[in-house]
């Protein structure tokens, strides 16, 4: 009986979760998009503090947390539906204001974080270290002309 009532859930969560991501509250966009980009930092920061010499160069886990990275990039987008442009959040009115724009900063992230991931895996530090640079300026890029400051 317990079996059955599992499933009969399951089921009821899968036939609600498409129409849940077709049209999410614009404040779940908001924590949604918050996660990801908190995420990112969780994996970004460790390897700053690596190309900084601020802790020991690790390439192991910087190519670790590069692959992160790598998977977390194309997730971002999603996070940012129009319908979530009212929200409260950190995002600028120019974002929504230039969304085509925005959309291709957030193309290019995930091919600099892919880039970076496949850099990361030869071990080379100094490669890696002048990829991050370059993944990390799209990153700033965007932030600087679509993220309100704190």
């Amino acid at each position: 009986m317990k079996h059955s009532r599992f499933s009969l859930a399951a089921v009821a969560l899968l036939a609600v979760a498409p129409a849940a991501l077709a049209d999410p509250k614009p404040e779940d966009a908001v924590h949604y998009r918050q996660g990801i980009m908190m995420a990112m930092a969780w994996n970004l920061g460790p390897m700053g503090a690596m190309v900084k010499g601020d802790i020991a160069f690790d390439a192991g886990q910087f190519a670790f947390n590069a692959g992160r990275l790598a998977v977390l990039a194309p997730m971002a987008l999603e996070g940012f539906p129009p319908s979530s442009a009212g929200a409260k959040s950190e995002a600028k009115p120019e974002l929504w204001e230039n969304l085509d724009d925005f959309k291709q900063r957030m193309q290019d992230l995930e091919k600099a974080t892919a880039k970076l991931a496949e850099v990361a895996k030869s071990g080379d530090e100094g490669a890696m270290k002048a990829e991050f640079g370059a993944a990390a300026k799209v990153c700033k890029g965007c932030h600087d002309e679509y993220q309100k400051e704190h």
